[in-house]
């Protein structure tokens, strides 16, 4: 039986879809927007010190539900006894309670004042850069509001004066 032939077209048929499917390919992954770029570690940095701060607020609210007659801590370690009745904060959250740094950031507790009777009722909460410009650019704060702000200078005093919200 004599074997056929298959048209010349045909034969080079797989080597064209090929050709095609790698083009769209190396279109597809020429369009994907770029996830490290130039200052991605000072961005997921400035994130982590964010999440910290958002931490801090309701370990903070945690802390003067449970002691009624001092209200707020104005330090950082003495929120550890709040973090173990606040079970989904995060798995490192005591090691950053002891030490006051996360994630190329330190963090204050500050400007604490008391009511009338003596509770402290008022906070706040910065979030500074450890190296501006290699750790983190921007500082965050807060008080017991919960409400964000931050300063693009990364100064903890002109964040806690100018209150430029942070936009999420």
């Amino acid at each position: 039986m004599p074997q056929r032939l298959r048209p010349r077209s045909s034969r080079f048929l797989p080597l064209y879809v090929l050709l095609a499917a790698g083009g769209l390919l190396l279109v597809a992954v020429l369009s994907i927007p770029v996830l490290d770029g130039p200052h991605s570690r000072q961005y997921a940095n400035e994130a982590a010190a964010v999440s910290r701060l958002r931490a801090l607020t309701a370990l903070e609210k945690t802390f003067a539900a449970a002691h009624a007659d001092k209200g707020f801590a104005c330090e950082v370690p003495l929120l550890k006894a709040a973090e173990k009745e606040e079970s989904g904060v995060g798995h490192d959250l005591p090691l950053f309670l002891v030490t006051g740094t996360y994630a190329g950031y330190k963090f204050v507790l500050g400007n604490c004042r008391t009511d009338a009777k003596g509770v402290v009722a008022h906070f706040e909460a910065t979030a500074v850069p450890v190296e501006r410009g290699r750790t983190g650019f921007r500082a965050f704060c807060t008080d017991e509001s919960g409400l964000l702000w931050f300063d693009p200078d990364g100064s903890a005093t002109d964040c806690l004066k100018s209150r430029r919200a942070l936009q999420e």
